[in-house]
């Protein structure tokens, strides 16, 4: 049995994004300890869930799934922060608009938040992009993409 449809396309995205000029390897999915300072500059990749609608009457139901995606980009927070931030997103978005993946092609980019926060006592600059993409299962296997 395949993983959920929402961790195959985060599990794509991550991949479709590891390697980039400025965050390198580090991507990581759904952080549960808090980031160090070390690992900075990095990506963090999670899915904020879906909005599922039912798109046929009979059971297995077909269901179109709007799934959000967020991409977190994080900096130590310096005088080219906003230059940083905006590189990386310069790369997350190209990278993912010329993935080649099937399950990432298609992802569409809702648009981006800037803000900082305090990592530790390190203050950092946070870039969090939010991409959507439709997903196609049916109700009775969610780890299989359809269409």
């Amino acid at each position: 049995m395949a993983n959920h449809v929402r961790q195959q396309l985060r599990e794509a995205v991550a991949t479709a994004v590891t390697g980039l000029t400025t965050t390198s390897t580090r991507v990581f999915q759904s952080r549960f300890y808090p980031l160090q300072t070390s690992e900075l500059p990095c990506l963090v990749i999670t899915t904020d869930g879906d909005q599922a609608e039912n798109l046929t009457i009979h059971n297995p139901v077909e269901q179109q799934r709007a799934t959000r995606v967020r991409v977190e980009a994080y900096a130590r927070a310096t005088a080219s922060l906003d230059d940083t931030l905006d590189t990386i997103c310069k790369e997350v978005e190209t990278a993912i608009a010329n993935a080649s993946s099937s399950t990432v092609k298609g992802l569409m980019y809702l648009g981006t938040q800037l803000d900082t926060e305090v990592l530790g006592d390190q203050p950092v600059g946070r870039a969090t992009m939010i991409f959507s993409k439709d997903l196609y299962t049916v109700s009775n296997a969610p780890d299989v993409l359809i269409g």
